[in-house]
């Protein structure tokens, strides 16, 4: 049995074609786990219909806590033998779940995870997510997948959803609560805990890119703070482990701080970005080129990051 784990937050005007997409999949033995997050629209109201009308719908109640809390309330309470996330506005393909699990099974993986469509709020697909590598490698290991998401800075690659996990990878897992970006902060682990991952080349899932959204809501000091603790976390990781992926997150994260002081030097606290000067400071030298001009770059950057970030566009 799978169990699918759908939080669900003030989401009444697209949680009907969600649920809907779910109760008519090709694969029937599942159960839908409804974790209402402390809605106050209709949302819940729209759960409890779909709870009494179908016999595979649970529906759990909390006050608000955030969509990692919301995700582990599924898994405290999920029975099934794999374990599959949707988010509360997206869709699935008809054949979602069967194609994934055949494809789990076949190659004797841990997770299957497929490519996507980007949709519009209206359910108008508009572009495919591939997966650009590997190339013509329908298998690898978890460790091999993450680093080679890595590769790519690796944010549209550690989604909880368009994948179908082993129940028993998250005996010892679950999301950081209280900490915007809870798919990077348990990608590791999570990768790293699978001994195979295995590619399925077809768009089975409908990622709905709209204006409320948690991904695309406005950023605030927490966000910032969060993604530079992601990036530390990165980079303490790899220190001790991979010297060439340690150069890449220290990268990463300097590319990272030139481009949000770029973008936010007036909106944010000075405090907060002299800390950040602080932190690019710390890292100078360590880069992946010694080219002359990722050379200049990383001088002006320790020199002052406002001075670079208005020379990013030449840099």
């Amino acid at each position: 049995m799978i169990s699918i784990i759908v939080p669900v937050y003030n989401v009444e005007k697209y949680l009907d074609r969600c649920v809907q997409s779910i109760l008519i999949q090709s694969f029937k033995r599942f159960e839908l786990i409804l974790v209402n997050d402390g809605s106050t629209d209709n949302s819940f109201e729209i759960c409890q219909k779909y709870r009494k009308k179908d016999s595979r719908v649970i529906l759990i109640s909390q006050e608000n806590k955030g969509l990692s809390a919301a995700r582990n309330t599924g898994l405290n309470n999920a029975h099934g033998d794999y374990i599959c996330f949707i988010d509360s506005d997206d869709f699935i393909e008809k054949d979602y779940l069967k194609l994934l699990l055949n494809n789990l099974k076949s190659n004797n993986a841990d997770i299957s995870i497929c490519e996507y469509f980007l949709s519009n709020e209206k359910g108008k697909k508009y572009s495919i997510v591939k997966f650009n590598e590997p190339k013509n490698i329908s298998i690898l290991s978890g460790k091999n997948t993450f680093n080679y998401f890595y590769e790519d800075n690796y944010v549209p690659n550690v989604v909880a959803w368009n994948k179908l996990y082993k129940a028993s990878l998250f005996k010892e897992l679950r999301y950081k609560e209280g900490y915007y970006f809870e798919d990077e902060f348990i990608a590791r682990p999570l990768f790293y805990a699978a001994k195979r991952v295995s590619f399925l080349r077809e768009p089975l899932y409908n990622y709905v890119q709209r204006s409320g959204s948690i991904m695309n809501s406005a950023w605030n000091l927490k966000k910032y703070e969060d993604r530079q603790l992601m990036y530390e976390e990165r980079i303490d990781y790899f220190k001790s482990n991979d010297r060439r992926l340690y150069k890449l997150a220290v990268q990463q994260y300097k590319n990272w701080i030139i481009g949000i002081d770029y973008e936010n030097c007036n909106n944010l606290d000075k405090l907060y970005l002299s800390k950040l000067q602080k932190e690019y400071r710390k890292y100078f030298g360590i880069r992946i080129s010694n080219t002359p001009k990722a050379v200049l770059k990383d001088l002006l950057g320790a020199l002052n990051i406002r001075s670079i970030s208005k020379l990013k566009s030449i840099l």
